[in-house]
């Protein structure tokens, strides 16, 4: 009787044990199944995130209308300027600056252009790379004097910048403004009673991106 007891326990035991472990082994595929699952769906929100759809197509069809003279006509404004010297010397160009500051009273404004052996004349490397345009420009680069603030001022600028000037040469500036702005004559016979030679000169400068 014993050992039919005995045998009885062994085979429930056999039995429980069976079915722990089929249940361990159940829930262990679960888990596995939704990990997997998880993972899978994890893999393609980030698919979705790096590859946005780019349709070059609707890119190229926003600028296949437009007439690029006619946009390049847009933004360029006339605008004359009071000249007291053309020189190829940067140092002579920056004494007669200085002189005609004292002289007329105007602010000296540079614009902080330095000398640059490449162009001519260029805005600070910080300026090109991070601020023109939102930044991302290569240096240098030299941008014409158009609407920049002061009227009259002294400045140092550089002639191939503007068109319809002879290349090469630093211009003192000592005003600026649109096209039939007063100031221009105001401007050019303050400038002659110290400068006989000074004069105003009328070019055509792009309004786009600036500083």
């Amino acid at each position: 009787m014993k050992l039919f007891f005995f045998s009885v326990f062994l085979f429930l035991f056999a039995c429980g044990s069976s079915n722990v472990e089929s249940d361990d082994k159940s829930a262990l595929t679960d888990s596995t199944i939704r990990e997997a699952e998880t993972i899978a769906d994890e893999e393609n929100v980030i698919i979705d995130e790096e590859l946005p759809i780019n349709d070059e197509s609707e890119v190229s069809e926003e600028f296949e209308d437009v007439e690029w003279e006619d946009y390049e006509a847009s933004m360029t404004q006339d605008f004359s300027f009071v000249i007291l010297i053309s020189t190829k010397d940067y140092d002579s160009a920056l004494e007669r600056a200085k002189e005609a500051s004292e002289k007329l009273g105007y602010p000296i404004d540079l614009r902080d252009l330095h000398e640059n052996d490449e162009i001519g004349l260029s805005l600070p490397r910080k300026v090109c790379e991070e601020d023109i345009c939102g930044g991302g420009l290569d240096y240098p680069i030299y941008i014409p004097r158009s609407d920049w603030g002061e009227s009259k001022y002294v400045s140092i600028e550089y002639s191939d910048g503007f068109e319809g000037f002879t290349t090469g040469y630093y211009i003192v500036v000592v005003a600026s403004g649109k096209k039939g702005d007063p100031i221009i004559q105001e401007a050019l016979e303050e400038a002659r009673e110290f400068y006989d030679d000074a004069y105003a000169k009328t070019c055509g400068v792009w309004m786009g991106c600036g500083c």
